[in-house]
């Protein structure tokens, strides 16, 4: 959806989709027609008093509302990722069972873009984390019983 590329009319500050190729695979992968679709962004219906109006958007506007639309895209894509992954980790009403969190590490919000490629990075890094938690606290206080160490066991929870 960020492929689509509007410009302006000459005469006025209507936006203008001139090759709509773009809008048809996105279309097609929401399954919605082609010209609804770009109807609604570049002359979506708003409600005035008790009348529905047929606004014309600048390209500028049209350009907003595709940014708002795929952000909205992907947050509810996620949202039904993570569902769906921590519904197939479900054990049941076991105390403890298996989820998929999403460890919000300080500067992820400050990207100017937020790509899948970077949730990907940030999904690795933290496993690499919990691997690193693991080999060094968990594994380390389990060296030390065989080895016979006196050691108080500190239990780091399920996460390692």
């Amino acid at each position: 959806i960020g492929n689509l590329i509007f410009q302006q009319e000459k005469n006025n500050d209507q936006a203008t989709l001139p090759d709509n190729t773009e809008a048809q695979k996105v279309a097609k992968l929401l399954s919605v027609p082609v010209t609804d679709m770009t109807r609604a962004i570049l002359k979506p219906r708003i409600k005035v008093g008790r009348e529905m109006v047929t606004k014309g958007q600048t390209k500028e506007q049209a350009e907003f509302s595709v940014e708002s639309i795929s952000k909205a895209i992907y947050e509810r894509m996620f949202r039904w990722l993570v569902t769906r992954i921590n519904k197939s980790l479900d054990r049941g009403s076991r105390q403890g069972a298996s989820f998929l969190g999403i460890l919000d590490i300080a500067g992820f919000e400050i990207f100017q873009v937020n790509s899948f490629e970077q949730l990907c990075i940030n999904y690795t890094n933290e496993k690499l984390q919990q691997l690193f938690n693991h080999t060094m606290f968990v594994l380390e206080q389990e060296e030390y019983k065989r080895e016979g160490i006196h050691w108080d066991f500190i239990d780091f929870g399920l996460d390692l």
